[in-house]
């Protein structure tokens, strides 16, 4: 499977109508390291993504882009010091079974984490006592 950088990528490439070993002569690189990155075979060095920004002069929205496509291909991830005991566990048990996930699994492990994104979203109501008017205790009590 490719990782988000190596599709965005392979994208990029296609939308500057460049062929690989054009893009690896530009970049100055092989062509087949080019294709080793595409296919997300090998990750991309910080020199690749320095001379991608400037050889092809990104757009604000393009290395926006290229920025979350990088953070999103991370392969390595490291647990901030003071995270609680649940979290290391967690972290455990979605390694043991990373490679076996269902894209079911994923899809509602990625809702869960996005709820706290919604719950600060949603307006919050307060519960309020219901009250009746006067002429409707007049007319209860009767």
């Amino acid at each position: 499977m490719n990782s988000p950088f190596s599709i965005f990528f392979r994208d990029l490439r296609i939308r500057m109508g460049l062929r690989q070993h054009e893009l690896a002569e530009q970049l100055g690189y092989e062509q087949a390291y080019i294709s080793a990155v595409e296919l997300g075979k090998k990750n991309p060095s910080d020199e690749l993504l320095r001379k991608l920004s400037k050889e092809l002069d990104l757009s604000d929205s393009e290395q926006e882009a290229l920025d979350l496509a990088v953070s999103e291909s991370r392969r390595k991830f490291v647990l901030p010091k003071e995270v609680p005991t649940d979290t290391y566990r967690l972290c455990s048990e979605l390694w043991a079974k990373i490679d076996r996930l269902h894209p079911a699994q994923i899809r509602i492990i990625r809702e869960a984490i996005r709820l706290d994104d919604e719950i600060v979203e949603r307006p919050r109501y307060q519960d309020r006592q219901i009250r009746r008017c006067a002429k409707e205790r007049e007319e209860a009590e009767m």
